[in-house]
């Protein structure tokens, strides 16, 4: 947990500095043109993994004839989706009416390739448990090419900067991975292996590439019908609030599939494990949105500059869907655990025409309406997440409710203490500063007051780690 948090933490408190300092020399439509890619990056992403990564990691007796099998295939399927996207980069931009992302799309896309010879390895990292390279990897990759990025920007390539960027974060990343790991693939490829493996990571595949399409139809949709710069907005908007929110669950979910696939067999130790899990990273995830929504107007004008202020009237209603993410994740983490990755499928397949058709209903109430849609949508998800999870291990959506109830609470409180900053006639900085000063103070008393369990055993965490 600690490697990875090093990893997670570091890395996205450098991307997120790196991402501001872009920011302020970019303009919103730069942003919105990578946007645009966003969902064809997706999805060609999740076929280039296939499920085999997780397959490795949830299989028990692997072999280096199973490595090298994953291997191949990541190859073959990353040049395959690279050359089919290179001949669609036209129709790409001719959907959207942007010329020049027939240029971005044939070298952005490159990133598939290069990403399909780091498949493997870093699988075989987190079957290790090997967290702490894996950190080193992720900071280096970041601050080399973020230090391109900024440079780029800062020298007038405008949106090429980013293009650039995200090929050097690939490049750097698969050459360390290498490194680090010291694997070679044998010159064998099984298909008995490939087998075996596909019949997990197959149904992964189609339940991980309906969520791809789903979570990326907003994208689709505003840059579609709105005009860049306003998806440039949602794109940045969104991006305050999956920072914290992928972060911490990432974390949470990265160490412990790993380690949970070997309790599979033992519901009891599952449980205690899972209540644990489902906790924790809410008490520590909880304040940070409620503190981004409440301080979203200092926090764009401080960082970003009044050019994006457009941001600022979306985060809000962006941190109320968040809320739910890291709960629906935990759930599908679960069957993944228990190796049902076909009840995940059929979750899936039940959801997103649930998602597709909110989406198309808040076209007219524009981005707001459809921030609303997404917001509500992700609450929907959690619901119907916990059903298996209740059947399993009989903790479904009400006891998993009332575990976190006391948390919100503590949130209500800390909002109540927050807001009035944002109406103090001071610097935006200032507001910024004070106010998540304040919520922290309170956050924190409260939680001592009502002797809340997570913040005791973090507390303990810190004791131990620090000798206080």
């Amino acid at each position: 947990m600690l490697w990875t948090g090093i990893d997670r933490l570091g890395t996205q408190l450098i991307q997120f500095v790196i991402g501001i300092l872009i920011a302020r020399v970019l303009l919103p439509s730069d942003y919105g043109l990578i946007g645009m890619l966003a969902i064809f990056m997706g999805v060609a992403q999740t076929f280039l993994d296939s499920g085999f990564a997780n397959a490795l990691i949830q299989k028990k007796d692997r072999n280096t004839l199973d490595y090298s099998t994953v291997f191949y295939f990541s190859i073959v399927i990353g040049v395959i989706l690279y050359l089919i996207l290179y001949v669609a980069a036209p129709w790409i931009a001719d959907f959207y009416s942007q010329p020049i992302l027939t240029q971005i799309t044939r070298v952005y896309m490159l990133t598939l390739v290069i990403n399909g010879l780091a498949i493997v390895h870093t699988a075989k990292m987190t079957i290790d448990l090997d967290f702490r390279s894996q950190a080193v990897i992720s900071i280096v990759s970041i601050i080399c090419s973020g230090g391109l990025g900024i440079w780029m920007a800062y020298s007038g390539y405008g949106v090429w900067a980013l293009v650039w960027q995200g090929i050097c974060l690939a490049s750097v990343r698969m050459i360390l991975s290498w490194i680090f790991c010291r694997w070679l693939p044998l010159l064998r490829f099984s298909l008995q292996s490939f087998r075996k493996l596909f019949s997990f990571g197959s149904k992964l595949l189609g339940s991980s590439l309906i969520n791809r399409v789903s979570s990326n139809l907003s994208t689709i949709i505003i840059g579609k019908v709105f005009h860049s710069a306003e998806l440039g907005f949602f794109t940045r908007a969104n991006q305050f609030c999956v920072l914290p929110t992928t972060t911490i669950t990432n974390i949470v979910l990265k160490v412990n599939f790993p380690i949970l696939s070997q309790l599979q067999d033992d519901d009891a130790r599952l449980l205690e494990a899972y209540k644990t899990l489902l906790r924790t990273p809410v008490w520590l995830l909880y304040p940070i949105l409620f503190g981004i929504a409440a301080l979203a107007r200092p926090l764009i004008l401080t960082l970003l500059g009044e050019n994006w202020l457009g941001s600022a009237s979306l985060i809000p209603i962006l941190a109320f869907g968040s809320l739910w993410d890291p709960l629906t994740h935990i759930n599908l983490n679960l069957l993944y655990v228990k190796g049902r990755s076909d009840l995940v499928l059929k979750l899936e397949l039940i959801k997103k025409p649930i998602a597709f058709v909110m989406l198309l209903s808040a076209i007219p109430f524009g981005i707001i309406g459809m921030c609303i849609s997404i917001a509500l949508y992700s609450f929907i998800a959690f619901c119907f997440n916990c059903h298996y999870t209740g059947k399993m291990l009989g903790y479904g959506f009400g006891k998993q409710v009332r575990e976190i109830l006391p948390i919100l609470g503590y949130c209500v409180v800390m909002l109540a203490g927050v807001v009035p900053f944002n109406f103090l006639n001071i610097h935006p900085a200032a507001q910024l500063f004070l106010g998540i000063a304040a919520g922290m103070i309170i956050y924190i008393s409260v939680s001592v007051a009502n002797k809340d369990t997570s913040y005791l055993g973090v507390r303990k965490i810190i004791k131990e780690k620090f000798h206080i």
